[in-house]
């Protein structure tokens, strides 16, 4: 059966947009169909009219005020295709509450997925929006912007606390919540310039092996010196991108996809 994600957190800045492209680049990687739709009064942040992992037809963005709209449509083309994945990607505000509780009544499996990042500030609002969905067993927090995971209870001290050191979690709700992670990484806004996701950028390395690139841009470079250099930087680009977009398959995984 098709599934809703619902990305959400009263406080901006934390990843929101983040958290929904990265979703959507390991659900389409696993073989599953996803739109990924943006409700949001200050932000069209989904442009990505390059990208052959998000097509423009299954991504959408909206203002609040088209939220039942947003909904009446999500639910048509659930109806219409049962393997169809939706990812809703909620700005922050004084806004999210309708929407949050317009998703609550959408009789469908869904899981919450609350970004926020390691300021202890932003705590406050991902516990608040955590409260307001009111669905422990469906949501998970997503540790966004981390700069090594084998350290990321260090970076995330207030979240999971550190008794040696006599740090308390922020809320007793971390301790027993899941959790996912994504990588703070340059390669999101290199993809975002050129409108693509991280898995486009990937896309090169993951289907060419080094040796076949570099015989296949020395072929194109014609003698060229210069382009070949250009199309080899591209390749390394494209492997450290695709090395970003492993880790957030093994951190996200396991949580999203069963």
């Amino acid at each position: 059966m098709n599934k809703i994600y619902v990305i959400t957190n009263y406080k901006g800045g934390v990843g929101k947009t983040n958290t929904g492209v990265a979703l959507a680049c390991v659900l389409h990687n696993s073989g599953k169909k996803v739109k990924l739709i943006e409700l949001d009064n200050n932000n069209e942040s989904l442009l990505f009219k390059n990208s052959k992992v998000l097509s423009q037809e299954n991504i959408k963005s909206l203002k609040i005020d088209k939220k039942d709209e947003a909904v009446a449509d999500m639910l048509f083309d659930l109806m219409g295709d049962p393997d169809m994945n939706y990812i809703v990607d909620i700005g922050g505000g004084d806004d999210t509450y309708p929407i949050i509780e317009k998703l609550k009544q959408v009789n469908r499996p869904k899981t919450w997925i609350i970004p926020t990042t390691k300021i202890k500030k932003y705590l406050a609002n991902a516990v608040a929006t955590y409260n307001e969905i009111d669905d422990p067993d469906n949501t998970i927090f997503c540790l966004n912007m981390y700069s090594d995971f084998s350290k990321i209870t260090k970076e995330f001290i207030y979240f999971f606390g550190d008794p040696k050191i006599g740090i308390k979690p922020y809320s007793p709700i971390f301790a027993k919540s899941r959790t996912i992670g994504i990588p703070f990484s340059h390669h999101f806004e290199i993809a975002a310039d050129d409108e693509q996701t991280i898995l486009d950028l990937a896309q090169i390395s993951i289907q060419t092996t080094q040796a076949e690139a570099e015989e296949e841009f020395y072929k194109a470079a014609d003698g060229n010196r210069e382009k070949f250099h250009k199309m080899m930087m591209l390749y390394w680009r494209s492997q450290e991108a695709a090395q970003v977009f492993a880790e957030i398959e093994q951190n996200c995984s396991s949580e999203l996809l069963g």
